[in-house]
Parts: C-alpha cells; structure tokens; sequence
C-alpha cells in the first residue's frame, strides 16, 4: 500500500457519546483505502500541534480517523480536541432512548430488565444531554470543518450518508458504502470498540423500532425539558 508522506495526511476524529455507533461509523469509513483501520484511539491526549506528527504516524493512510467516545467523568470536558488547524471532526449522535437502553445493556448485561429505572435518570439527564450540548457546541464552533450525522440516518441510508462523509474528509473515491471488512491486525473487543455479534454481520443493519418497554425511562425523557429541547433541536420531535 502507498505510504503518504505526513505533510499530506489529514486527522478526522469522531465525536459521540457511547453506544452511538462510533465503531460501525470508522469501519464503513475504513472500507475506503485512504482511511486508517485504527482500533480505538484517545485523541484528547494530543494536546498541542506539536503532537500532530505523533498522530499521522498513527497509521500509512492518507486520512487518519481517531475515535473515543465520552465516558461518564467527562460529561463536563469532553471532547478535548487537538489543536490542530486542519483538524476535521465528525458530529456523531443517536437518539436518547435508544443510546440509554444500550448502555443498560452494555453495563448490566443480561440482567438489565431487572434493572429498570437504576441509573436512568443519569444517563439521559446528565450524561446523553450533557454529552450532546457539548457536541453540538463544538460542531458549531468548528463551522465548516465539522459534519453532523445522526445515526439513524447512517443506518437507514448507509451510501448515501458514507458518500457524504467520503466526500468531506476529502477521499478521491467517494462512492458511498453499506458494508466493510473486519479489521486486519486484530479483533474488535470491548473497551478498544464494539465487539457486538451486530458489528461483527460487516454489513450495516436497520434498527429495529424500540419496543419502549422501559417505561420508567420514558418518563424521564418526556417530563425533561433538557432533554425534550435537544430531541427537537436534532429533528427527532
């Protein structure tokens, strides 16, 4: 594979809270030969525009893509993005309802439905709402080197949404994709990306309608209106 010089190569770094489909994002994106297969990567640690270097050396792509999505003690910080002036950043956000009952799964496993209404009020109040604001904070603070995606439209029309991005992180080849390959030098697994048995069909999957049987849950994010605001604001309501 062609090794690109560091004085040609680009840093794109997704933005999003977990459980917002970060890792399928990277994967349809690396399906392209000009864009890095990274597993997960903490760009917050690229503190100054001295780290760029250390950061294009990250992989012999044209395009790096970094990601890491926002843990829950940096509902107030995150995302720290490197100050690096031709820095491009995907917005990527997920609709609350769907986002929360997927960290329950992630967190409790299968004893999530014994669970209900634990932690739930945190994560759509505090976490999701707070994670959003800040990323729409950033994604309108970066203007035109920002591009907003909602994950359910990535799942709904995958090639047209791929050829989008194709398009704005600057790849000769911008025919869209809705399938992509496993990574080369490893496996996904939990903590480093999602290592879901969905992940893991290399094709993008429909989401399913939420059976909304977390009453509790909906409750809480229809009397918020934090919360209730942020869904309009995003063309959810």
């Amino acid at each position: 594979m062609k090794k690109h010089p560091d004085s040609d190569k680009r840093i794109v770094i997704i933005i999003s809270t977990m459980r917002s489909g970060s890792t399928l994002l990277k994967a349809l994106l690396a399906s392209n030969p000009e864009v890095s297969d990274l597993p997960e990567v903490d760009f917050q640690k690229y503190r100054h525009s001295k780290h760029k270097s250390d950061a294009v050396e990250l992989s012999d792509r044209k395009i790096v893509i970094m990601k890491k999505p926002a843990w829950f003690n940096e509902i107030r910080s995150y995302p720290k993005l490197p100050p690096f002036s031709d820095l491009q950043t995907i917005t990527l956000i997920r609709d609350v309802y769907s986002t929360v009952m997927s960290m329950r799964k992630m967190m409790f496993g299968p004893a999530e439905k014994y669970l209900r209404g634990i932690g739930d009020r945190f994560f759509a109040e505090t976490y999701w709402a707070g994670i959003t604001e800040n990323l729409l904070q950033k994604h309108e603070q970066s203007d035109t080197r920002s591009i907003f995606l909602r994950y359910e439209d990535l799942t709904d029309s995958p090639v047209e949404e791929t050829s989008r991005l194709f398009e704005f992180i600057g790849t000769d080849d911008t025919e869209g994709v809705s399938s992509y390959h496993p990574p080369q030098s490893r496996r996904w697994r939990w903590g480093k990306d999602d290592a879901s048995e969905k992940i893991k069909s290399l094709q993008v999957q429909p989401l399913p309608q939420p059976a909304y049987e977390n009453r509790k849950l909906l409750k809480i994010i229809e009397n918020s209106s934090r919360i209730q605001q942020l869904r309009k604001r995003l063309g959810y309501i």
